[in-house]
């Protein structure tokens, strides 16, 4: 019964969760939801008794997967520090090319919700921290004078080439972060 009821509420996420991306968060009702998950109103209100909570858990789920799917590829992708740091915009710039890139799903909610105080935008701020946290124990690893200061600079990187990729429709601001990375890593 505890399999069915995980696969239901997995159903429902990922289902949540694509529409979410691809149509954005307002535009994607609770009918539509539960229409494509095929579930009963009751089963899915038993579960996300508001659209609020959906969001929220769609939010923590994207956030678990993104954040796993990236550090494994950094991981795959070089032996030593320097050669991770550099590589996460490898990941990244390959993530932009992919067909159904609609930028990233964690600036489109902040931006859509445009409530601080919503839940989601808190989602996105723990992902924000999460990869900073990372990246700044590469840059630890890599002997970086100020792993602090540089972690905030990647962000920038990050948040720009993402936003470019998302504006201008192609992967080509992750070569240019990469490019800048780089002559930061090396000023460090």
């Amino acid at each position: 019964m505890a399999s069915q009821t995980n696969q239901i509420y997995d159903r429902i996420l990922e289902t949540a969760s694509e529409l979410f991306y691809q149509k954005g968060i307002q535009h994607v009702g609770i009918n539509e939801v539960i229409a494509a998950s095929n579930v009963a109103k009751r089963t899915f209100y038993k579960y996300f008794p508001s659209k609020d909570q959906l969001i929220l858990e769609v939010m923590r789920y994207r956030e678990k997967q993104w954040l796993q799917w990236f550090q494994k590829a950094v991981e795959e992708r070089g032996k030593k520090a320097k050669e991770k740091l550099l590589a996460t915009f490898d990941v990244l710039g390959e993530w932009y090319a992919q067909p159904d890139f609609r930028g990233c799903p964690f600036i489109n909610a902040v931006l859509e919700i445009a409530d601080a105080n919503h839940p989601a935008h808190h989602v996105s701020v723990s992902l924000r921290e999460a990869i900073r946290t990372h990246i700044m124990k590469l840059a630890l690893e890599a002997g970086i004078r100020n792993p602090e200061a540089f972690s905030q600079q990647y962000l920038l990187l990050i948040g720009g080439a993402s936003l470019m990729a998302t504006i201008e429709g192609t992967p080509a601001g992750a070569k240019h972060a990469r490019q800048a990375l780089s002559i930061l890593i090396d000023g460090s």
